[in-house]
C-alpha cells in the first residue's frame, strides 16, 4: 500500500509591544488518498474451451484453445494497470517452470474495472493445471490478492468407457442364438450396458458409433445392414448409436441380427467394433 504524506511548516512572526518578539510555528500535515493496489476479481474468471462440450472442468485436446477471461480493478484508473498474467500450474503453488500466459486488455467494466484476456493452446501433455493471476500497477506495485487461485483447466483427459451385459459382467463377444433362415433375433446378451466412465471427472460427455465385418461362413456371409442396434442399422462404416452419454451414465441398447432368406446353416462370425469420442 502506498502512502504519501506532506508536511507544511507555516512561518508567522509576531511583532510585540513590549521589547521582545515572539516567533510562533504552526505545522499541519495532511494525509493524500492512499495510491491503490490492484485488485484481481477471482469470481470474474472464466476459461471458455475453444470446443463448445460440456463440462465441470474445461478442458481441451492437443492444439484446441482455452480462452481465458478476468476482470481487475485498480481505484486510480483503468490506466494504472500495468500487467495481468495467468500462470498454470501442475500443483497448487506457484514455481518457475509453470506456464505464464500474459494476459491483454480487452475493454472497461467501469472506470476502474477492466477485463483482460489471453488464449491457453493445449500442449500435448495431459494433466489438471491450476490456475493463478498476478497483477501489477504502473509503480510496481503488485495486486493486494496477487497469485490467488482462480479456477482450473485439464488438457487431454482421458476417455474411458465399459462395455457390460445386461448383468453388469465384462463381455467378450456378441453372439446370437441359432435361427432358421428370415428370422429376426435378439443378442444372446439381451441388453448391453455403455458406462461413461469419466476418468479423469471433468464432466465429459461421450459419443458411441459402431462398426463392423460382415460374418462369414466360407463362401457364405451374413451382410452388416443385417444387424442392428435397438432401430439402427449398422454397416462397415461408423454409426452413431448414441451421441449423448453424460459422465457417469450408463445407456442401454439391444443388439438383433436378422438371418437372410436362403442362408446356408453353419456359424459365422465377424467383428463389431466400438468407437467413443468426447462431446
Amino acid at each position: 500500500m502506498k502512502m504519501q504524506i506532506l508536511l507544511l511548516g507555516i512561518l508567522i512572526l509576531t511583532v510585540a509591544q513590549a521589547t521582545g518578539i515572539t516567533e510562533t510555528y504552526v505545522t499541519e500535515a495532511a494525509v493524500l488518498d492512499p495510491a491503490a493496489d490492484p485488485v484481481i476479481n477471482s469470481s470474474s474468471f472464466t476459461a471458455t474451451p475453444g470446443v463448445e462440450r460440456d463440462y465441470l472442468i474445461p478442458y481441451g485436446f492437443t492444439g484446441e484453445p482455452i480462452d481465458f477471461a478476468v476482470n481487475v480493478r485498480d481505484n486510480d484508473g483503468v490506466s494504472d494497470i500495468a500487467t495481468v498474467e495467468l500462470i498454470l500450474s501442475d500443483d497448487t503453488t506457484i514455481s518457475q517452470d509453470d506456464t505464464v500466459i500474459a494476459l491483454s486488455h480487452s475493454g472497461n467494466v467501469d472506470d476502474n474495472t477492466a477485463t483482460f484476456i489471453g488464449t491457453l493452446s493445449i500442449s500435448s501433455s495431459s494433466a489438471l493445471k491450476h490456475v493463478f493471476v498476478n497483477a501489477t500497477d504502473n509503480t510496481g506495485s503488485i495486486a493486494t490478492n496477487n497469485g490467488i487461485k482462480v479456477g482450473e483447466v485439464f488438457e487431454n483427459p482421458l476417455t474411458g468407457f465399459e462395455i457390460k451385459d445386461g448383468s453388469g459382467n465384462s463381455i467378450t463377444s456378441i453372439s446370437f442364438p441359432a435361427s432358421l433362415p428370415g428370422i429376426r433375433v435378439e443378442s444372446d446378451l439381451n441388453t448391453i450396458q455403455i458406462i461413461n466412465n469419466d476418468p479423469d471427472g471433468v464432466g465429459m460427455k461421450i459419443k458411441v458409433s459402431v462398426e463392423g465385418t460382415p460374418l462369414i461362413n466360407g463362401t457364405n456371409q451374413i451382410d452388416m445392414s443385417n444387424m442392428e442396434v435397438d432401430d439402427i442399422v449398422l454397416s462397415e462404416t461408423l454409426t452413431v448409436i448414441d451421441s449423448d452419454i453424460s459422465a457417469g451414465a450408463t445407456s442401454d441398447h439391444n443388439f438383433y441380427l436378422n438371418y437372410p432368406d436362403q442362408l446356408a446353416s453353419g456359424t459365422y462370425q465377424g467383428s463389431i467394433n466400438f468407437e467413443v469420442e468426447a462431446v
